[in-house]
């Protein structure tokens, strides 16, 4: 009887440690690297604008990087879509796009922006990006 009980806990084990249970995906390279590219073109932007006379710094002239920015960080929404078991970087991701479309129209709209919220908005995106940064990182 106990040889039996051993027989059936030992095939329970077997069977046991072949199954794994992922509720995350894996470590993406990819997306870290979109991640750091995005991060950097943010910064470049914001420095930039910085740099100008708060009169100079007009939505027209940063169009062009708002919209490449745009771009770069759909695709990376769309690459966090694609991916199984994601669903906590892509709601971060979903919420970085928000935010980028959000500042972006305030930034049309006022046609300027003050050097508070130039420091502000980099602290926001620094903070954004790094926690998604460290989420996909913890995945390793």
């Amino acid at each position: 009887m106990k040889k039996q009980y051993l027989g059936w806990f030992t095939a329970c084990l077997i069977l046991l440690s072949g199954c794994s249970l992922n509720l995350v995906g894996p470590y993406d390279p990819q997306t870290t690297a979109q991640l750091q590219t995005i991060d950097r073109k943010i910064e470049y932007m914001y420095l930039s604008m910085h740099a100008l006379e708060e009169s100079q710094r007009h939505y027209d002239r940063f169009a062009k990087q708002y919209l490449d920015l745009d771009i770069d960080i759909r695709a990376l929404e769309r690459r966090q879509e694609r991916r199984e078991s994601n669903k906590e970087t892509l709601q971060q991701v979903q919420i970085l796009a928000q935010l980028w479309q959000q500042d972006r129209k305030i930034h049309q709209q006022q046609d300027g922006l003050s050097d508070f919220m130039i420091k502000r908005r980099q602290e926001q995106y620094l903070r954004l990006i790094d926690t998604i940064m460290r989420g996909e990182l913890a995945k390793q």
